[in-house]
Formats: C-alpha cells, structure tokens, sequence
C-alpha cells in the first residue's frame, strides 16, 4: 500500500510516495514561472527553417519556442494537403508545451493538444478511442470505449486512463464533459488573443499529483498546509477517499516524522550504495547520463560469476527506482559489470524492464550491447532533480574539477619566466595565490632554486579568492 506526503511551503512543493515505508517516488516543483510543461499558449511563428522542418515561435516568453513543422497537421493528411497549407512568419498557432526549457535551449512545443483529467485525457486534434493497456478485462475495456464514443464529438480522441477503471458511468462522464468545456474555453481565448499569450495553464504538483497517482493501493494523504488538504477534499471523488485525507499540524516538519529528509539526501548523491555493499555512481553529460555499477566491497561467497550477477541483479532494481526518484530523463547508459552467460544478461533486461514498467513516465530499455552497455530513453519533459535543486559551481564553471595546485604552481613559473625573459621586468615579485599554491611554491628547495634561476627574490600573498586557479604577479619594490 502507499502513503502520498505532502511538504507545502510559499516558496516550494514537495510530494513524496512511500510505498511499504519506503520512498518511491519523490518531486519538487517551485512556485515560479519555469515549469510550463502541459501549458498550452497562442504563439506567432518567428522563424522557419525549412531543412529542419521546423520552425521557432514566439510564446511571450524569453526564449522562443521549437515546433516541428508535422505536428501542425492531422496525422491523417496526405502530402498534397501539406503542401498546399501555406506557413509563414507572423502566423497565428495554438501550441502545447511537451518540454521544459534545458540549459540554452528553449522550450519544445506541439500542435497535437492534450487535456488531461482525473480518468481520461482529451485529444482534439486526433479521431481516436484508447484506453489504458492496464485494464485488462475486456467487458470493462468495451464499457469504458461504449461511454467515450458516446460523448466524444466528431474528429476528437479520448484515452480512457487507468484509474476509471470499474468508475461509475456519471463520474467518467463528467469529468470528459469538464474536458471538453476546458478545450471550447481554450478556443475562445485564442480568437480573442492578439499577441503571444498563455491560454491554459496545467495544474499544480499537488492536484497533478491526486490526478495520477490517486489509485486504490492508496491508503493515505497527508499534507501539511491547510489550503492545499481544502483543494484534495473537493476534487476527490466520494467521501470514502476523503476519509484517507488528513491534514498534518504536527510541531515536527512531516518529512522529518517519516524519515524522508535523510533518503533525500542520498539523492544528491554521486556515489548510491547497494545492499550487498556493491554502488552505483551517477555522472551527467549534457548529453546523457551514465550509470556505472561497482562490486565494491561485496566479494561474494561462492563463484565470480554469482558475484558478478548477484550485484547486476541489485543494481537493476536500484537503478529503476533511482530513476523515478531523480527524475532523470534523455539517454541512460548503464555499465554493468561484464557477464558471460547469454541468459543472464536477459534476465538483468527482464529486470529493468519489469521495474521501469511502473513508472509513470514512458521509459524504454533498448537491450544490452556485447560490452554489457544497457541503453535506456526515459521521456524528458519536466527539469529534473538535479537541475531545480543545482546551479552550475561559479568557481569550477561546473565542471565538478579545479586544476591541482601544482599545475597551478607550473603556470605561475612560467609566467615569471616570461616576465623575466621576455619581458624585462625589473625588482622582485609578489605572488598571490591559493594556500595551496603557495605551499607548494614556497617549499624551500623549490624556492630556493626559482630565485636562483630568476635572479629574484620571491614574495608571497596567500588570496582569499575561492578559486585555485586564481592568481596574481605584481612587480615588487619595498
């Protein structure tokens, strides 16, 4: 069974799920004016570059947004019909935000709208039916497919999601004909709006949060704000769930009475332990993320090869859930360690596979190479963890290393060399370095054979700059 907490501040919003006391989903969103993911805005073409099929467009933001030029026409238009649609700079369009601004990129938009509610999402640019491959009973697939087409109007889609299941036929209906007056609001705004403006905004990480993860292995919500508890008792359905709500007033902060803070630590993490006492180690790229997996201290009792798959066999279980709880997204490499045996490279796969199954983001496993490589895309929309509880380091730039202190000592000579050699510099000179620089300059065979060669008596000036590389050599006359 799982436990929904809710941390709710003026400033942030935190949501954790336990799941048997344990943390299996956790996000953050602060209550500022970056995450437009889902926001759907009347936006004016700016630029199109046809070799890319695509186009930027203003939204009223600072940064424009990109559009691929397909996702302007139905999925069912035929080649002719594109090519006589004209587009041009200054064009009118209705676009949807699939993507979080990252880094020096904006954000990503598309033409092919979704609305979702608490059991179904609306799609008015598709003529479809779908529900939910988690509901597996037939009768109710077909009673749930017999009420959408029902209400669906012409050349629309609705997906069934899957928390209607067994939900009572007044309920799905109202929550798809709440759908459908949200879209009819949405087009109004749009014929009266003259400029890039924001038409729909989607809902807060709470009420996101009771409209997809509110299933019946939920046994209890707890939020510590007042407001927030009002919001869930007047969205949940019948008084049976509300009955699960509870508003915290407690003196201990709620993250702290459930043991969260310390598991939210371990988040940020580079370094991630395993039970056997194996690790993973997390590194970023710009480009993807990479997963390494470490025997480490675990030596195991019986063969290497036992060894070998008891710690891929904790890892992949680890991994998915790190996953989730990161909110890492993009391409995922993980570096298993090597396995001989065909079956149990496929049976780490059927691993992965299994617990990335229940994430509620779109993750795929790709296989595994001939170097024991495993190739995950989990879908990126949202900024991670990382990047809202992170800024880059503004003394390393980011880079996470600082040149060492001798090769900072190297520079600084041949700088005096140059000065001297080159130069002319007369008198003897100032050195202000880090401490650790000047340690290892001022060591007294090193110093003394520097002034030796320079013909020049060294000074030194410990700074109190917080970068190692920073340093300064001024001509010195007392």
């Amino acid at each position: 069974m799982k436990t929904i907490i809710g941390n709710i501040m003026p400033e942030e919003t935190r949501i954790a799920i336990l799941e048997e006391g344990m943390l299996r989903d956790f996000s953050v969103e602060r209550n500022d004016e970056n995450h437009i993911v889902n926001h759907i805005y009347r936006g004016t073409i700016q630029n199109i570059l046809p070799a890319m099929q695509a186009a930027f467009v203003n939204i009223g933001r600072r940064k424009n947004a990109f559009l691929f030029l397909g996702d302007l026409f139905p999925r069912a238009a035929t080649k002719e019909q594109i090519q006589q649609t004209r587009i041009s700079v200054g064009q009118s369009v209705l676009v949807q935000v699939v993507k979080e601004e990252q880094g020096s990129k904006g954000p990503k938009v598309t033409a092919n709208i979704s609305l979702a509610g608490r059991y179904a999402v609306l799609m008015p640019t598709v003529d479809y039916i779908g529900v939910s491959k988690k509901i597996r009973d037939e009768k109710e697939r077909d009673r749930l497919r017999a009420i959408a087409s029902q209400l669906k109007p012409e050349g629309m889609g609705i997906i069934i999601r899957t928390v209607a299941r067994d939900i009572a036929e007044k309920d799905l209906t109202a929550d798809i004909t709440y759908l459908l007056h949200t879209w009819q609001s949405v087009l109004r705004r749009y014929e009266l709006a003259r400029k890039p403006k924001l038409l729909y905004r989607e809902a807060d990480l709470v009420m996101r949060t009771i409209r997809d993860y509110c299933t019946d292995d939920v046994k209890k919500i707890i939020v510590d704000d007042k407001e927030a508890y009002d919001r869930i008792c007047q969205v949940l359905p019948d008084d049976g769930w509300r009955q699960r709500v509870s508003l915290y007033q407690g003196d201990e902060p709620v993250f702290e009475l459930y043991h969260l803070e310390e598991q939210l630590r371990c988040l940020m993490a580079r370094e991630v332990p395993l039970p056997s006492g194996g690790n993973l180690i997390f590194d970023r790229t710009e480009a993807l993320t990479v997963i390494d997996v470490n025997s480490s201290r675990y030596t195991g009792s019986s063969t290497l090869q036992d060894t070998i798959f008891h710690v891929n066999k904790e890892a992949a279980v680890e991994i998915a859930r790190q996953l989730r709880l990161r909110d890492i997204g993009g391409i995922i490499i993980i570096d298993f360690i090597d396995m001989a045996q065909s079956n149990r490279r496929k049976e780490i796969l059927d691993i992965l596979e299994r617990e990335t199954a229940q994430d509620c983001t779109k993750t795929h496993v790709m296989g595994m190479t001939a170097l024991n490589l495993v190739e995950i895309t989990r879908k990126k929309s949202r900024q991670g963890l990382h990047q809202v509880q992170f800024s880059p380091c503004n003394v390393c730039g980011g880079s996470g290393y600082l040149y060492s202190p001798e090769t900072v000592a190297i520079q600084i000579i041949r700088r005096l060399r140059h000065m001297v050699q080159v130069r002319h510099v007369k008198g003897d000179f100032l050195i202000s370095a880090h401490q650790d620089v000047v340690d290892f300059l001022k060591e007294r065979k090193r110093r003394e054979r520097l002034e030796q060669e320079l013909s020049r008596t060294l000074h030194f000036e410990v700074s109190d700059h917080p970068n190692r590389e920073v340093f300064s050599i001024l001509s010195w006359h007392p």
